[in-house]
């Protein structure tokens, strides 16, 4: 069923050269994933916002914010062993012995110099959603952007406040949906016929921090390598994205 609500929806795109998603399941390895998590981009958010750490868990929760990420530019990953010095109370200087951590880093594949992540963004507050609007089209960032680490800057691009988008729930046939997909949102398993020549993945992501920055949510989500919609018939509700015939969900259960 489709209806138009006047919930805006905000729409940017967060660009940068390389990434480091950590995994939050890894221990030894630093292994990434290959698109910012729902809790990375809840991060960046605050930090355009304004909010200082550990203070936006609440007002960015799933309850209070809803975020969607789509893929842009294909990714390739590259392993890099770091060395970590190894530091106490009596040596500082870390000569004594150092550690060796393999890190894996995201970059865009040929020819794409940037990484490039599609971001929707809506909330049951609409002056929420007006401030970061208001924050992202003036070019006001209250704290820099990275992708998960400090050695990888990014930054905004884009910014579209629309006051009206195309909502469905509950559709009864397969739709082209362009954004990462939580599996329990799936209402049948896929086509796989139709998959014929997409590339599917599948991993398990964060979603929400309790204030203590705990583990609230987690679940499996699907996407496809280079950023293509995949037709799947979803659970819930759906947005159509305005450039184009395809639709997204967000980052919920």
């Amino acid at each position: 069923m489709a209806s138009e609500m006047k919930r805006p929806l905000l729409i940017f795109d967060l660009v940068g050269p390389m990434a480091h998603f950590r995994r939050f399941y890894t221990n030894s390895s630093s292994l990434s994933y290959p698109f910012p998590p729902r809790t990375a981009v809840m991060g960046m958010i605050a930090a355009l916002l304004g909010r200082d750490r550990d203070t936006y868990y609440e007002e960015l929760s799933m309850e209070n914010a809803r975020i969607g990420v789509a893929l842009k530019t294909p990714v390739r990953s590259v392993m890099q062993t770091v060395n970590y010095l190894a530091t106490d109370d009596q040596d500082w200087h870390g000569v004594k012995r150092r550690i060796q951590i393999p890190l894996e880093f995201v970059f865009p594949r040929p020819p794409e110099r940037f990484l490039r992540y599609r971001i929707f963004f809506s909330s049951p507050k609409p002056s929420l959603v007006e401030e970061l609007y208001a924050h992202l089209s003036q070019g006001q960032y209250k704290y820099p952007l990275y992708f998960g680490l400090t050695e990888c800057p990014a930054w905004a691009e884009n910014p579209r406040l629309l006051p009206e988008v195309k909502w469905i729930s509950d559709p009864k046939e397969p739709l082209p949906v362009a954004t990462v997909v939580p599996l329990p949102r799936l209402a049948e398993p896929p086509n796989l016929q139709a998959l014929q020549g997409l590339r599917l993945f599948k991993d398990r992501i964060p979603l929400d921090f309790y204030s203590d920055r705990k583990l609230k949510a987690a679940a499996e989500v699907l996407w496809e390598a280079e950023g293509r919609a995949l037709p799947l018939k979803l659970k819930g509700e759906l947005f159509q994205i305005p450039e184009d015939s395809t639709y997204a969900c967000f980052l919920e259960l």
